[in-house]
C-alpha cells in the first residue's frame, strides 16, 4: 500500500451564505472535535482557529501560526509550536492524519498511552498539561537545518479563480452592450431573421465569447488538479535547489584551492646555494660547475666589416628590386649598413636584413622605430621587443613584407590610440577634471566634453576605420585599408562633414579636443550670428556683429556684439566645461549668462537671449537718462506680451512706459525695443471700466501714435539729454494737437489742419486754425464779457512752439487780431514784451501760452485774453500815478520807483487761479514788507495804495537795513509788528526802541520811542543822558516829542543814524553771565524777569 501523500494544512470550509455571524459549517464530527481540541489544548501551547489568509478571522479557513491550511480530515490534529530554542526544529514535525486505538494524538503520544516515536527515541508519558518531552526536545536540537522551502512566484489559487471570474464578468458586459449596438433587420417572417446579416453577427459574437471563456475556465480546472499534488512538487523543488547549491559550493572550494595554488607559485623561493656562491665570490668559479672549453671568435677587422656589409647591401638591393612583393605602403626604403630600412610615413621605420643569400630564405627584423610623437621612439627592451620581434620574423616567413605590414601598421594604431586613451585619463584628472568622460571600448576612445552641461551629450569616438585604398593591378584586389578615424557627435547628433581630423604624427588629446570643442562652439556663434541678423539692426549693419573664429584655440572664438550706441559685449565660450560668459562683467551680464548657461540647445535659443539682452541693456539706458530727465516710471502699466505685440508690433521684445509728473494720467510715452528697432510711442490709455469677464491688470492702452523720428537709424544715435529734449517736444505736440482735436470734433467747433511755409521753431508740426464762433465762446469760457468783447476776432491760429524747461508743459504761439484802440496804441504794446507782440497797424497780436500736457488749450487761450484786460487796467494806473513800467507781459509787471539817487525794481506777478503777488529785486531794504504789500495789491485800489506805501516807507526802511548792515555780529535785531510798526533793539549795550507810523499836525510823521528794559539790561547812563538830550532838542527832519522823538518820513533816517551812533564803538557794559543768560531757553519761548514780571521774546 502506497503511502497517503501529504495534505495541505489548509481546511478549507463550506461556507453557509444564509448566516451572517460570520461562523464556520463544518461537519458534526469535526466540529466537535474542534471545540474540544480548541477548548481542553488551548493552554497547553496548540495554536489554531478558523482565520483569514494574513490573519484577519473569516468563516470557512481553519488556520495555524505557519499559515498552512489542512483539509477536513486533519481537522482533528493540530501543530504543536515550539517554545524553546529549538523552534525551528520542532516546527517540521507533524501529526499524522488519523485515530489511533481510538484517541486522537498529539505530536504521536497521547495521554497514558505509549507511543513510538521517530528516529528511534523511546516513549515518554507526556504530562497532563500536554508538555513537550525533555527527550523530544533534545532530539530536535540535534537535527540539522531546515531545507529552504522556495515560494518566490507562488500565487493563490484563489486569486486567480477571482480575477478569471471578474475578466468573464466584465467581458460579459462589453459583449451585451456591443450586441446592443448591432442593428437588427426588419424581415417579414422568422426565416428572413434567422438569415439576417446582423442576427448571425450576434449569434457569432455570442459564441466566440463562450468558446473563449470556456477554454479559460478548462484551464483552470487542469490547474486546479494539478495542484492537489503541489506539496510533493514544492518538497521535490527544494531538495533540487538546495542540492544545486551544495554543488556549487563544492566546485568554488576546489576553484578556489586550485587559484591559491597558482597564485602562490609565484611566491615561493627557491633555496639558496650557499655553497657555490661563496666559492665564487672568492675565487671567482667554481670547480664543480660544467665549462666546455668554447674559444671566443676572433675580432673582424674593419675592412673584412665593411666589404661583409657592402656584400650584405647588394644583395638586399636585387633581392628588394627583383625577388620581393613589397607593399605600396612600404615602397619607401633604403639600403645601409646591411640592413634595408622601411618607412611608413607617420607610422615606423622598420630595419631588416638577411642571412643568407638565398633569394627564398626570409628578411629578418633587426630594429622598429616610431615615426610619431610618443614617450619612446623606438620598442624598448624587454618582453614587449622580444614578442614584437618574434611576430615580424614569423610573420615574414610565413606572409612576407605584406603580412609584416599589415601586423606593423595593426600594432602602431592600437599603440597610438592607446597613447591617446593615457593622455585623456591624464586631462580628465588634472585641468579638464569634472568636465570630461572617458570611455575605452575595444579598441575605440570616447571623449565626451561638457558632462555639465544641460541637453543632448556630445563627444567624439577615435578608433579604426577602414577606407577603399586601390592598390597596384599586380599586388592584390581593392581592399579596406584601416586607419584612425573620428566621429564627432554634436548635441546627439552625428555631424557628417567633420572639419578636422587627428594629427597621427602629433599625437595630442588635448590639441584634438581643442579643435573638437573651436568647431563646435563656431557653430553656435556661426547659428547665433545668423538667427541675430534677420532684424534689421544687424542685417543691414546699424549695429555691429562680428564673429571671430580661432581652430586651435577655442576662447580666441568669439562673437561681438554692439547692444546699444553704449554699450557693447563679447559672448565666449569656456572651452572646458562649455559655461558662456559676457564680457566685460557687468550684473546685467551675469543675469544673461545665467540664462545662457541654462540652455539645452543654445544654438537655437541663444540669438533669443543675446535679443533680449540687447532689448534690456537698451531699456536700461532708457531709464536712466529718464529718470535724470525728470520722467517717472510707470510700473503699474504691465500690458500682457500680446497685447504689446498688437499695438506695437510682433517684433517688440520689451516695452517700458514712461510719463512726466506734469502730463495727464491718460498720456505715457512708451519706449519698445527689438531686433528691428528702438522707437518711441505716444501712448493713450482707456480709464474706462471693463467688464466683469474681462480683467486686466491696470488700464488698458487705448491707442499708439509713432513719434516721428524714431526708427532704425536712431538707434546708433547716442541717447543723450538733447535727443530726449526732442522726443518729448514731439510727443507733446503730438498730444496736444490730438486733445484740442478731439474737443474741436465734441464740441463741433469747425477747425482745420494747416502746414507752417516758415517753421519759427525746429518743430514741423501743423498749425491749428479755430473758428471760434461766439456761443462756443461763451460755452468754453463761461464769461459773457470776454465773450462778447468786440476786439477779439472769432478767427484764432494756434501753432504748437515746444515745452517749457521748468515744467515740461505744452508751449503754443496764439495769433489773433483785434479792434481795440488801447492795446494798439504805441506806449503800451511797445512794453509788453516777448510773451505777446502787437501789430498797430494790422491789429493783430500774438502771445505764447503753456498748458499742461493733455489738457485741451482752449480754456487756456480764452483765459489768457482775460490776461490782457487785466495787463491794460494796471498799465493804465501806473501811468495815473507817474510810474512808468519797464517790462509788460501778460505774466508780470515790471517798473522801477525811487526819487532822487537811487532806484528800486519791483514786480507784480500774474500766475492763474492766483492773485498778483509783489516781489522786489535783490538788495531793496523792502523786502521785509512784501508779504504786507502783497495782501494789500488784492484788495480794492490795492495797487495805488502799494505805490504810495512804497514811497513814504523807504527812507526808514533804507535806515534800517543800513543799522543792521553795520552790526554785522548780530547785536542789532529788527522786529516788524506790521508794516506801520517796527522794533529796533540792541544787544551790546542793551537799548530798544519802538517806531510807528502816525499822523500829525495833517502830516504823516514816524515817531520814535525808548522802550522800557529790565534792570539787569539797563543801558549806561551815558546813552540815556544823549537820548534825553535828543528828547528835549530838535534837528534836520526831526525834533523831539515827549517821551519821544517825531520825524518825518524823509528825516527819520537821518534820526536813526544819529541814534545808532550813540552804540558804535562801545566798550562791554553789562555782564556776560547775564547777557548770556536768554540763551539757556529755546529760541520762541518766554521767559520772566526777575525784577518786575515783564514777559519778553528772545
Amino acid at each position: 500500500m502506497n503511502p497517503p501523500a501529504r495534505q495541505s494544512s489548509k481546511l478549507v470550509i463550506t461556507l453557509d451564505a444564509s448566516r451572517n455571524d460570520n461562523t464556520a459549517v463544518l461537519p458534526p464530527a469535526a466540529r466537535g472535535k474542534l471545540e474540544r481540541l480548541q477548548g481542553e489544548e488551548g493552554a497547553k501551547g496548540v495554536t489554531g482557529g478558523v482565520a483569514l489568509e494574513g490573519q484577519q478571522r473569516m468563516p470557512g479557513v481553519l488556520k495555524n501560526e505557519r499559515d498552512e491550511t489542512w483539509n477536513p480530515a486533519q481537522a482533528a490534529g493540530l501543530q504543536v509550536k515550539a517554545t524553546n530554542m529549538a523552534d525551528h526544529q520542532a516546527e517540521r514535525f507533524e501529526r499524522e492524519p488519523g485515530p489511533v486505538n481510538g484517541h486522537a494524538l498529539v505530536n504521536g503520544i497521547h495521554e497514558g498511552t505509549p507511543a513510538n516515536l521517530m528516529n528511534g527515541v523511546g516513549t515518554s508519558t507526556a504530562s497532563s498539561q500536554g508538555n513537550v518531552s525533555e527527550g523530544m526536545v533534545q532530539v530536535l536540537g540535534q537535527l540539522p537545518p531546515e531545507i529552504e522551502h522556495i515560494t518566490y512566484g507562488y500565487l493563490p489559487m484563489s486569486t486567480m479563480i477571482t480575477r478569471l471570474a471578474q475578466e468573464t464578468f466584465s467581458e460579459l458586459n462589453d459583449v451585451i452592450n456591443e450586441l446592443s449596438d448591432l442593428k437588427l433587420s426588419q424581415p417579414n417572417g422568422a426565416a428572413a431573421a434567422d438569415t439576417a446579416q446582423a442576427n448571425n453577427d450576434r449569434k457569432l459574437r455570442l459564441l466566440t465569447f463562450a468558446q473563449e471563456r470556456r477554454a479559460q475556465f478548462i484551464k483552470v480546472l487542469v490547474l486546479s488538479q494539478w495542484s492537489r499534488h503541489v506539496d510533493s512538487m514544492g518538497r521535490v523543488i527544494d531538495l533540487k535547489v538546495w542540492l544545486d547549491r551544495q554543488r556549487k559550493v563544492f566546485d568554488d572550494a576546489c576553484n578556489w584551492m586550485g587559484e591559491l595554488k597558482r597564485i602562490l607559485r609565484s611566491e615561493r623561493m627557491p633555496n639558496p646555494d650557499l655553497r657555490t656562491a661563496l666559492e665564487i665570490l672568492s675565487f671567482g668559479k667554481a670547480p664543480w660547475l660544467p665549462d666546455l672549453n668554447y674559444l671566443p671568435p676572433e675580432p673582424l677587422p674593419p675592412p673584412r666589416i665593411l666589404k661583409t656589409l657592402q656584400s650584405i647591401n647588394t644583395q638586399l638591393s636585387i633581392r628588394l628590386h627583383l625577388h620581393e612583393n613589397i607593399p605600396s605602403f612600404m615602397r619607401d626604403f633604403s639600403i645601409a649598413n646591411g640592413r634595408a630600412t622601411f618607412r611608413v610615413m607617420s607610422e615606423f621605420e622598420l630595419d631588416l636584413s638577411i642571412a643568407d643569400e638565398d633569394p627564398s630564405s626570409q628578411l629578418y627584423f633587426i630594429d622598429l622605430r616610431f615615426l610619431f610623437s610618443s614617450d619612446t621612439a623606438e620598442v624598448p627592451q624587454g618582453r614587449l621587443r622580444d614578442d614584437v620581434e618574434g611576430t615580424v620574423n614569423h610573420f615574414l616567413g610565413h606572409g612576407g613584407l605584406q603580412e609584416c605590414y599589415d601586423f606593423l601598421h595593426d600594432f602602431v594604431l592600437s599603440h597610438k590610440i592607446n597613447i591617446l586613451k593615457h593622455q585623456a585619463y591624464r586631462m580628465s584628472q588634472a585641468n579638464w577634471s569634472d568636465h570630461v568622460k572617458i570611455e575605452a571600448v575595444h579598441r575605440s576612445l570616447i571623449i565626451q566634453y561638457w558632462i555639465g552641461r544641460p541637453g543632448p551629450k556630445s563627444w567624439i569616438e577615435i578608433g579604426l576605420r577602414r577606407r577603399r585604398a586601390k592598390r597596384k593591378a599586380w599586388l592584390y584586389k581593392e581592399e579596406d585599408e584601416p586607419h584612425i578615424g573620428l566621429r564627432w557627435f554634436r548635441v546627439g547628433k552625428e555631424v557628417q562633414d567633420v572639419p578636422f581630423a587627428v594629427d597621427v604624427e602629433l599625437l595630442s588629446a588635448d590639441t584634438l579636443l581643442k579643435e573638437v570643442i573651436s568647431a563646435h562652439t563656431d557653430f553656435v556663434f556661426k547659428e547665433t550670428a545668423s538667427r541675430l541678423q534677420k532684424g534689421q539692426l544687424y542685417s543691414k549693419k546699424i549695429l555691429r556683429l562680428k564673429r571671430t573664429r580661432s581652430v586651435k584655440e577655442p576662447i580666441d572664438s568669439r562673437i561681438s556684439i554692439q547692444l546699444t550706441a553704449l554699450q557693447s559685449c563679447t559672448l565666449v565660450q569656456e572651452p572646458v566645461s562649455g559655461r558662456f560668459s559676457l564680457l566685460p562683467p557687468s550684473p546685467l551680464h551675469s543675469r544673461a549668462e545665467k540664462e545662457l548657461n541654462s540652455l539645452s540647445a543654445p544654438e537655437i535659443e541663444a540669438s533669443n537671449r543675446i535679443a533680449q539682452l540687447r532689448a534690456i541693456a537698451s531699456f536700461d539706458e532708457v531709464e536712466q537718462m529718464v529718470r535724470c530727465h525728470g520722467w517717472d516710471v510707470a510700473k503699474t502699466i504691465r500690458p500682457s506680451q500680446d497685447n504689446i505685440r498688437h499695438h506695437f508690433g510682433w517684433e517688440t521684445l520689451r516695452a517700458g512706459f514712461f510719463r512726466k509728473t506734469s502730463w495727464n494720467a491718460q498720456w505715457l510715452l512708451a519706449f519698445t525695443a527689438s531686433l528691428a528697432a528702438d522707437v518711441w510711442w505716444v501712448v493713450e490709455l482707456d480709464n474706462r471700466s471693463t467688464k466683469r469677464d474681462q480683467p486686466v491688470l491696470g488700464p488698458s492702452i487705448r491707442a499708439t501714435y509713432k513719434v516721428p523720428g524714431s526708427g532704425p537709424a536712431a538707434t546708433m544715435k547716442e541717447l543723450s539729454f538733447k535727443e530726449l529734449s526732442r522726443i518729448e517736444r514731439t510727443a507733446v505736440g503730438l498730444i496736444s494737437q490730438f486733445t484740442d482735436c478731439r474737443q474741436l470734433s465734441t464740441r463741433k467747433i469747425p477747425h482745420k489742419l494747416v502746414q507752417p511755409t516758415r517753421s519759427r521753431s525746429s518743430l514741423e508740426m501743423p498749425a491749428l486754425l479755430i473758428d471760434i464762433p461766439k456761443q462756443a465762446a461763451q460755452g468754453l469760457l463761461q464769461s459773457e464779457k470776454l465773450a462778447n468783447t468786440p476786439w477779439l476776432n472769432h478767427i484764432v491760429k494756434l501753432s504748437f512752439m515746444g515745452i517749457s524747461a521748468a515744467k515740461s508743459n505744452a508751449n503754443h504761439l496764439v495769433i489773433a487780431r483785434t479792434g481795440c484802440a488801447a492795446l494798439r496804441s504805441q506806449p503800451l504794446h511797445s512794453m509788453i514784451g516777448s510773451s505777446t507782440t502787437v501789430q498797430a497797424k494790422s491789429g493783430a497780436f500774438a502771445f505764447h501760452l503753456t498748458c499742461p500736457v493733455g489738457q485741451p488749450t482752449m480754456p487756456a487761450i480764452l483765459d489768457r485774453l482775460a490776461g490782457i484786460e487785466r495787463l491794460i487796467a494796471y498799465s493804465t494806473t501806473l501811468q495815473s500815478l507817474r510810474i512808468r513800467p519797464s517790462k509788460l507781459s501778460l505774466d508780470h509787471i515790471d517798473f522801477l520807483y525811487a526819487k532822487k539817487e537811487q532806484f528800486y525794481r519791483a514786480r507784480i506777478a500774474f500766475a492763474a487761479d492766483q492773485p498778483p503777488k509783489l516781489s522786489f529785486s535783490h538788495g531793496n531794504p523792502q523786502l521785509r514788507i512784501q508779504d504786507q504789500l502783497t495782501t494789500w495789491l488784492s484788495e480794492s485800489d490795492g495797487l495805488t495804495h502799494v505805490i504810495q506805501y512804497l514811497q513814504l516807507s523807504l527812507p526808514l526802511l533804507r535806515a534800517l537795513g543800513n543799522i543792521e548792515a553795520a552790526h554785522a555780529d548780530d547785536k542789532v535785531t529788527v522786529l516788524l509788528r506790521t508794516a506801520e510798526w517796527y522794533c529796533l533793539r540792541y544787544r551790546d549795550p542793551p537799548a530798544a526802541f519802538d517806531i510807528q507810523l502816525h499822523r500829525r499836525r495833517e502830516e504823516l510823521m514816524w515817531f520814535v520811542k525808548a522802550m522800557e528794559l529790565p534792570n539787569h539790561e539797563k543801558p549806561e547812563q551815558r546813552i540815556n543822558d544823549e537820548l534825553s538830550e535828543m528828547i528835549n532838542g530838535r534837528g534836520d527832519g526831526w525834533e523831539g516829542v515827549s517821551p519821544g522823538i517825531a520825524a518825518t518820513l524823509v528825516g527819520v533816517e537821518a534820526l536813526l543814524e544819529r541814534i545808532d551812533g550813540l552804540f558804535q564803538h562801545l566798550p562791554l557794559s553789562v555782564d556776560p553771565v547775564a547777557m548770556d543768560e536768554p540763551q539757556r531757553y529755546p529760541q520762541g519761548t518766554k521767559r520772566k524777569a526777575e525784577d518786575d514780571g515783564v514777559i519778553t521774546l528772545d
